[in-house]
């Protein structure tokens, strides 16, 4: 080789991607291999409230919010809005985590809600639905979107949030009662929707249906029971609130509320 030639030079990937750059420091959620839980399993501090809906038994953990974070509905509400369901198909399910998502998750792994079908926590091992704290921060979209997330920002406008499109971008401005349509009438009745798609098919069946069957069956699952509810008067209903049992089972109003 002659002296002062470098073949790396050469390489059209140095300094790229492809080449590792960058890889070092990319923005990802922290994981420990020493810890086998998920990242929205890890719950720092959070009070246990009990609560018997459709003849069944639930759990409900809730994280403190931080400032300027709050639950866009109640667990009276989500209790109400449970209680109008078929109970065997709330039955598939026995714990509602309410949680405080941190910042980079929430531009990692922005959800309004999960299904979650082995959920581990203290004194508590089964199927979950997890239900994630709001800000009033805009939402940014790129302009390029799929036919599902499409779909998507249709179902966000019908909640009432306010899109706005701009040269690179869809902006998504919500309000406590847009995000309360959303993540009551909507996100929870579709994570029930998975634990009812889950329940009716074997382990072996669930692994070879598509990402895209599986959230195709929870759309309209969430779809046809709020049409159902809404025939029958049941949807929507007051905010629903219960001061005196807010203060008995240890929760504050301001995680449930935005600031004002």
């Amino acid at each position: 080789m002659r002296a002062g030639w470098n073949p790396a030079l050469r390489n059209r990937n140095v300094g790229t991607k492809a080449h590792g750059h960058g890889s070092d420091n990319k923005l990802v959620i922290p994981e420990s291999w020493r810890e086998a839980k998920r990242f929205y399993e890890r719950l720092d501090s959070y009070v246990v409230v009990k609560r018997r809906v459709a003849d069944h038994d639930m759990t409900f953990m809730i994280e403190p919010t931080r400032p300027g974070w709050f639950y866009p509905c109640t667990i009276e509400d989500v209790c109400c809005a449970l209680s109008h369901l078929p109970p065997a198909h709330v039955a598939n399910f026995s714990l509602i985590v309410m949680r405080q998502p941190t910042r980079k998750q929430r531009v990692l792994s922005p959800v309004w809600g999960r299904a979650v079908f082995v959920f581990d926590a203290p004194d508590y091992s089964g199927a979950a639905i997890v239900l994630e704290s709001q800000n009033d921060e805009p939402l940014a979209w790129p302009i390029s979107l799929s036919p599902e997330r499409t779909r998507e920002l249709d179902r966000l406008r019908a909640d009432g949030h306010e899109v706005r499109k701009s040269r690179r971008r869809f902006e998504i401005s919500t309000t406590p009662d847009s995000l309360r349509n959303t993540v009551l009438y909507r996100t929870l009745l579709h994570e029930v929707g998975h634990h009812v798609d889950y329940s009716r098919r074997s382990a072996e069946e669930w692994r070879g249906v598509t990402s895209t069957e599986r959230e195709d069956f929870a759309h309209r699952y969430a779809a046809e029971m709020r049409e159902r509810l809404q025939g029958l008067g049941v949807m929507p209903f007051a905010r629903r609130i219960g001061d005196g049992a807010l203060l008995e089972d240890g929760l504050r109003l301001e995680w449930f509320q935005a600031a004002q």
